[in-house]
């Protein structure tokens, strides 16, 4: 479900020491000509939610996030061009026209 980098995984682990939420939402934030924009937040487990744990943080979606998009890719950056994490459908191409 959750392909993660390495610069994810150390910025989220961060986050999490300081917060009481232990949890990652991958959600739907929205829809462009691109289609779903997709995001993620800090947040608790739903009775429905399907969890996926990697490298001791646990990931949760609904089941509708899995069974529409399968896998999803998180990367973080922090560079001069962009800083923050960016949330995608494994395999889209994320280029832009």
């Amino acid at each position: 479900m959750i392909n993660i980098t390495d610069s994810a995984i150390n910025e989220l682990k961060k986050i999490l020491e300081n917060s009481e939420e232990n949890m990652v939402r991958v959600f739907t934030a929205g829809y462009s000509w691109r289609g779903p924009a997709l995001s993620i937040a800090l947040d608790k487990q739903k009775e429905d939610d399907i969890v996926e744990e990697v490298d001791g943080i646990k990931f949760i979606a609904e089941p509708f996030m899995i069974e529409s998009f399968k896998e999803f890719d998180i990367d973080y950056s922090n560079n001069f061009l962009r800083k923050g994490f960016s949330v995608s459908i494994a395999g889209q191409d994320t280029g832009s026209c």
